[in-house]
This record gives structure tokens, C-alpha cells and sequence, in this order.
């Protein structure tokens, strides 16, 4: 009985429980970040396209190893699926050609919201969901002053995300 105890302390010990940030989302937890920044502070927000759907249970799902910490559906509906204190994986590669290229992670640095569009990331986005993502970009810039907004596409150059047709100055000045 003992060993089963001592078993079952270990396994709540790796469950990783958070608090929501922003409290309109919903949260549903990706495995794939890690704990900490490692001693970097929040200074930018990265706009993403997914290119397509399902990302919520892509970002789930054990093989991908990708996350961000938001995703916000063309519906609308925002989820958090990473704690903002922890290290999201959605920047992927700097290359050489960008501005960041020799800084640390920018994952260590970045907030990373992912904005669900078509499989080419050129669809003209619902009001509804640019309307949600500028009330969450607004509450990210409230909470982290001077925060700098970069889309995907400036770390990883050559890369289209988020893609044509993304409302870029609407977040910027939200």
C-alpha cells in the first residue's frame, strides 16, 4: 500500500497544472512546452497561421511537438493551451536571413498566438475572429507594457504565416 502511495505522489508530481491567463479562454493543456523561460523576459508576440484546421488537437496530439499559448478559432473562441510562465514551441527555426537570427530562443521570449486559417493561410479572416484576437492581443499588451508584435514570417523568413490577408495593423494598434 505504501509503494502504491509513493507511486501515486510521483505521478500528481508530474501533472502540470496552471491558471489560465487570460480568462475569456479555454484551456486545454499541450504537452509540448517547457516549464520556465529559462531566465528570459516577455518581450514579443508572435501572430501565427495554422494552415489549416485542427490545431487544438494537433497541438494535443504526442507526435506533433508543437504548441503555442493560444489559439483562437474562426469562430471566435479562444483557447489557451499553454501557461504564459512556460515555453511555448511555435517559432520553430530563426533563419539566417531574419533580424533574430543568434538571439536566444524566441520561444523563450515570445507569447505565441495561433489564428486558425486555410490551408494556403490566405483566407480573409472572420470578423468575429479578428475581433477576439484583437481583445486578446489588447489584454497581452496591457499586462506586458512595451511588448513588440512579430508575425512568424520575420523569424523564420520565406515562411508564409500568418499569410496574406492578415489584418496585421488591426492587432498592432489593438
Amino acid at each position: 500500500m505504501k509503494y502504491i502511495a509513493l507511486l501515486l505522489c510521483i505521478a500528481v508530481g508530474y501533472i502540470h497544472s496552471w491558471t489560465i491567463d487570460y480568462l475569456p479562454a479555454k484551456q486545454v493543456s499541450s504537452p509540448h512546452f517547457n516549464r520556465g523561460r529559462s531566465g528570459q523576459a516577455i518581450t514579443c508576440l508572435t501572430l501565427h497561421g495554422t494552415a489549416g484546421g485542427g490545431t487544438v488537437s494537433w497541438f494535443q496530439n504526442p507526435s506533433s511537438k508543437v504548441s503555442a499559448h493560444y489559439v483562437v478559432e474562426q469562430d471566435g473562441t479562444v483557447v489557451q493551451m499553454v501557461s504564459e510562465d512556460d515555453t511555448a514551441w511555435h517559432n520553430g527555426v530563426v533563419t539566417t536571413n531574419s533580424v533574430f537570427y543568434g538571439r536566444p530562443n524566441p520561444n523563450l521570449w515570445c507569447i505565441g498566438i495561433e489564428f486558425v486559417r486555410n490551408t494556403q493561410n490566405n483566407n480573409i479572416m472572420p470578423e468575429a475572429q479578428i475581433a477576439s484576437g484583437v481583445r486578446l492581443v489588447a489584454d497581452i499588451k496591457r499586462r506586458y507594457r512595451g511588448i513588440n508584435i512579430y508575425t512568424h514570417d520575420q523569424f523564420n523568413v520565406g515562411r508564409t504565416c500568418p499569410g496574406p490577408n492578415f489584418p496585421l495593423s488591426r492587432f498592432k494598434n489593438a
